[in-house]
């Protein structure tokens, strides 16, 4: 990567600063880079991870993103929050930035600086948010209506907080609430 804050054209354009907010195309390749990001994620967690996803406006066919690659991590609710750290920062390809607790969980970031490519989300099995993403992305994937809106929505935000991506998030996750809200179908099974 760049020391400069620029996308490496490499890794399919992915990569913010993050302070910065910017919509990006979608582009196809992020499926693949989203399928070996999920892998190397598994198997640093090894025997934690109950599932590992990808998830998130870059994991949607057709729908504009922020070039960074959303995972989302379940593991078993008593693992001890120490033993996920140590696994995932074993390699120092990800950073530990802490515990969102259930608005995303324990969060670590893939990127050089301030400049990220991917952020991961380890949550438990049987937590509220991992249940959210989960009926999120299938919401998005199959509701061409509710993408158009949550579009809309992040294309309008995107101008608002150009700048302020803590701001941006904030916005954000009250619209996904809302999706999920007027969303008929009934929560996703946990897995596991």
């Amino acid at each position: 990567m760049s020391g400069e804050g620029a996308a490496d054209p490499t890794r399919g354009g992915l990569g913010l600063d993050k302070s910065e907010v910017r919509l990006s195309p979608h582009n196809p390749y992020w499926a693949a880079l989203g399928e070996q990001e999920c892998e190397a994620v598994a198997a640093l967690l090894g025997e934690l991870a109950v599932a590992v996803l990808h998830v998130g406006s870059t994991a949607v066919p057709d729908l504009e993103a922020k070039p960074i690659l959303d995972i989302v991590a379940a593991v078993d609710d008593m693992a001890p929050i120490d033993d996920v750290v140590l696994h995932l920062c074993a390699s120092d390809v990800y950073a530990y930035e802490g515990d969102q607790r259930e608005d995303g969980g324990l969060l670590f970031v893939r990127g050089e600086g301030p400049f990220r490519t991917v952020h991961v989300h380890v949550v438990g099995r049987s937590s509220r948010a991992w249940e959210d993403y989960l009926r999120f992305h299938a919401l998005l994937v199959g509701d061409p209506e509710a993408r158009d809106r949550y579009q809309a929505a992040k294309r309008e935000l995107a101008l608002t907080f150009a700048r302020d991506r803590e701001g941006y998030t904030r916005a954000k996750g009250a619209v996904v609430q809302e999706l999920l809200a007027a969303d008929g179908r009934a929560p996703t099974p946990r897995t596991g």
